[in-house]
């Protein structure tokens, strides 16, 4: 069994997005600024929280869009979805940075356009619903409504299972999902999207209750629960973790669920053969195909300074001197 420890870990900060976190923090701290400053919204009792993937730190390299999620503690319950979007719109459009032309009013949020940081903000209000939240939906007709939800404790959810699940005494679960996410991406489409491979990883660890050794086994047991349970939660709907007897929506059709079958049964298969393979240059050529390569087109996961590109081992005589990794060094027991 070739794991490639350190070789994983070079993959997870390849495809971290340093630089788009800092520009979304700055975005966030502005947007939130902006909106507890309002007088217009003061009385609503705001709280703004982060959000979405990047707030549970499992987003990937590209953070496209930062989800700030405002909890209103004291909101007119008499006010529609429409009355609040087109408050909080009016509040954004009349700042002197912003101005209509970077706010625009989605069916559920009021999105801001950073263009120097190449992102986006989507303005979420939440009014409270017991231990949940109720958000705009997305109306099928004319009308939107208020749904439950609640993303708060998703991130909560997140950084628990995080901790129960660990590796020389760092969390693996996280690390996992991202890796699913890279994979997600560099074999599908846009359907089923990031969140829903993030959860039917999220419950393959909580259902599963995996106990392995290393992080390509963690990945490797993930991509397998997902390819067999793939075809049944397309037909019965993916549990949502945070409202018992919720299903998660997805924008995923017949068809897209077809597919990312197919492609899961692959991948799952390969990560297996990638797992068990006992040559090193061999298995790294596999994880490389299975995470493709970063929005800057270098691969995610790098191949060993002594392997050849096709995945055959070097002579010893081309192999670096001082080289981090060399054939006797496999980091089979890291």
């Amino acid at each position: 069994m070739s794991t490639l420890a350190s070789y994983f870990n070079d993959a997870l900060t390849n495809i971290e997005p340093d630089t788009d976190k800092a520009n979304a923090a700055t975005a966030h701290a502005e947007v939130t600024e902006l909106l507890k400053a309002s007088k217009e919204l003061e009385g609503l009792g705001l709280d703004p929280i982060l959000i979405g993937s990047y707030a549970r730190e499992v987003s990937i390299k590209r953070v496209k869009d930062v989800d700030v999620f405002v909890r209103m503690e004291s909101p007119d319950t008499n006010a529609t979805p429409e009355d609040v979007l087109s408050l909080f719109e009016g509040v954004l459009s009349k700042d002197d940075n912003y101005g209509s032309e970077r706010i625009e009013k989605q069916h559920r949020s009021i999105k801001i356009d950073f263009s120097d940081y190449d992102l986006t903000v989507d303005v979420v209000p939440a009014r409270r619903k017991g231990e949940n939240w109720e958000v705009p939906s997305v109306p099928d007709d004319e009308e939107s409504e208020w749904i439950e939800t609640n993303p708060v404790l998703l991130n909560e959810k997140t950084t628990e299972l995080n901790q129960l699940n660990t590796i020389n005494d760092k969390g693996i679960y996280v690390p996992v999902v991202k890796l699913i996410r890279q994979t997600r991406r560099t074999w599908l489409g846009d359907q089923p999207g990031g969140l829903f491979f993030e959860l039917m990883t999220y419950w393959g660890f909580k259902n599963s209750k995996w106990s392995a050794t290393s992080i390509a086994e963690y990945y490797t047991l993930a991509l397998e629960y997902i390819a067999s349970n793939l075809s049944d939660i397309a037909k019965f709907g993916l549990d949502d973790p945070t409202i018992p007897g919720k299903s998660i929506s997805t924008k995923a059709d017949d068809n897209d669920f077809t597919v990312a079958k197919v492609a899961m049964d692959e991948a799952s298969k390969l990560a297996r053969e990638a797992l068990e393979d006992e040559d090193d240059c061999s298995s790294a050529l596999k994880w490389q195909k299975l995470l493709g390569k970063t929005p800057d087109g270098e691969y995610v996961f790098q191949m060993p300074s002594y392997c050849n590109a096709d995945g055959t081992k070097k002579n010893a005589s081309n192999i670096t001197s001082g080289a981090r990794n060399v054939p006797a060094g496999n980091d089979r027991y890291a």
